[in-house]
């Protein structure tokens, strides 16, 4: 009867293991784990020659992501041309999880087909998977990864958006976020990392040229007010800065 009941329990287990889903983490990188600026492209552009650095907090979720789940398949897809960087040494040099990168090749892709093509055959190449999909709001990546999961048929997918616009977009089928430490809960991180992500310091969570580029946008959308439209700038970057700053324990 023992012997019955083990046996049971092997093949239950093995089974278990067999129906286990694979795990694919598709990422775009410019303001999603780089901190490029990609919203001023000539300011992006000067950024390439001192170097970009990394949003540390996605280095650190995606860090233990991968300690997890040491089978995962990393994509790193970006519309940005081969050319400008090489992602590959980017994304070893700053500590992200090992993963094939896609970038544009010079006046051969257009960027409104190249990432959903390029989507559509990772999804092709990983049927059945779960897949986590980040990217931000500076392009179309909301629309691309919500083109993705219907063309596809994706059944277990999530998308993870930063608001690099600081917009504070809502979404049903996608989560937004303007720092890592609002979505740590939502991705299972441990205590450690979750205080690895609270713990930074405001402007790698944050860097200060989205502030200036919402303070910006602010300016030229103002049209009548009783205080000055830099005024009421100032006013709303400060305001924003206080509903994303993370509460330190």
């Amino acid at each position: 009867m023992k012997t019955k009941i083990f046996l049971l329990l092997a093949v239950m287990l093995n089974c278990q293991i067999l129906m286990a889903k694979e795990l694919v983490i598709i990422s775009d990188l410019d303001e999603t784990l780089r901190m490029a600026n990609a919203e001023k492209l000539v300011k992006a552009a000067g950024k390439l020659i001192i170097g970009v650095k990394p949003y540390e907090g996605m280095r650190a979720i995606f860090s233990e992501i991968k300690a997890k789940n040491p089978e995962a398949k990393f994509y790193y897809l970006s519309n940005s041309y081969n050319f400008l960087y090489n992602a590959d040494k980017w994304t070893a040099k700053n500590g992200f999880p090992k993963g094939k990168c896609l970038q544009r090749r010079f006046k051969k892709d257009q960027s409104e087909t190249f990432k959903p093509r390029k989507l559509k055959e990772i999804a092709s190449a990983h049927p059945g998977a779960s897949f986590l999909l980040f990217g931000d709001n500076v392009e179309h990546d909301p629309q691309f990864y919500r083109g993705l999961i219907t063309d596809s048929q994706i059944a277990d997918a999530r998308i993870f958006i930063r608001d690099a616009r600081l917009v504070f977009t809502q979404k049903e089928d996608m989560t937004y976020f303007q720092t890592e430490d609002q979505i740590t809960d939502d991705l299972n991180m441990s205590n450690e990392t979750t205080a690895t992500v609270r713990n930074l310091a405001f402007n790698k969570l944050v860097p200060k040229f989205l502030l200036k580029n919402l303070q910006k946008r602010l300016i030229k959308e103002c049209k009548t007010a009783c205080e000055s439209c830099e005024q009421s700038a100032k006013r709303r970057v400060l305001e924003v800065i206080d509903l994303i700053r993370p509460v330190q324990d």
